[in-house]
């Protein structure tokens, strides 16, 4: 996957601080159609900024090629507040990650999360999970793989086993279905939990993406290639996990 040909960036919204969040919209290569609608996407937390760089490095190895069905969009960096002040907060101090309208929701009013976890006051109260949210909706968005750091590890959550198994299988980090923590208010709980959609979230390791980078580069490149040929797969898989981050 070679010689990237990108849409030019489309802004989908305005960060709390006005900063644009963008992406690019691509065509599965000619060669390995997909009829999938699929979002990769990094930084949601300001402090994992080896997310930001994996999905633009994942760019350059990616071709538009003729419209195949599907569609592939890369989104580099949801929270550019957060990458700013390099912080895992938006502008508001608010954990983007526990602000979807997931059932799981559970609002700060009692102050009972644990800080730097606070979810917001309502479910998409913050102009960042707004945005995403309504891009994933407009556009019908069937899968999606969210990047994160730093645990080493394929998180999962709706039907995604088989997706998860195949990831780590390319980049040699193990599949954990559960993260050991609760995520309340999660994409992947809103999601793949709530709605039945694949979602991963692929954990970095820790540091800098130069000490792991091939593993990383293994990992999104067989993200995008598995759905070669495939559709969403909501059929066959109804393997959940339990969402990370």
């Amino acid at each position: 996957m070679t010689d990237p040909v990108l849409a030019p960036a489309r802004i989908i919204g305005l960060s709390r601080q006005g900063r644009p969040i963008a992406l690019h919209e691509l065509s599965f290569p000619a060669a390995r159609p997909a009829t999938i609608r699929l979002l990769v996407f990094g930084g949601i937390h300001g402090d994992e900024p080896s997310s930001v760089e994996a999905v633009d490095e994942l760019a350059t190895r990616l071709t538009a090629g003729a419209g195949s069905g599907g569609r592939l969009w890369l989104l580099p960096a949801l929270n550019p507040d957060g990458l700013a002040a390099g912080r895992k907060n938006s502008a508001s101090d608010v954990d983007l990650n526990r602000n979807f309208p997931a059932r799981s929701f559970v609002p700060n009013v009692d102050r009972s999360h644990a800080p730097g976890y606070d979810p917001g006051p309502r479910p998409l109260s913050e102009p960042e999970t707004a945005a995403l949210a309504r891009f994933l909706e407009e556009e019908r968005v069937e899968a999606v793989v969210a990047i994160h750091a730093p645990f080493a590890c394929v998180n999962y959550d709706g039907p995604a086993a088989a997706w998860a198994e195949a990831v780590s299988t390319a980049c040699g980090w193990p599949v954990r279905p559960q993260i050991g923590y609760p995520t309340p208010g999660s994409l992947g709980s809103w999601l793949g939990i709530d709605r039945g959609i694949p979602i991963l979230t692929l954990e970095l390791p820790g540091g800098p993406l130069a000490s792991y980078r091939a593993a990383a580069a293994s990992a999104l490149d067989r993200a995008v290639d598995y759905w070669s040929g495939r559709s969403s797969g909501r059929g066959p898989d109804r393997s959940s996990g339990r969402s990370s981050e």
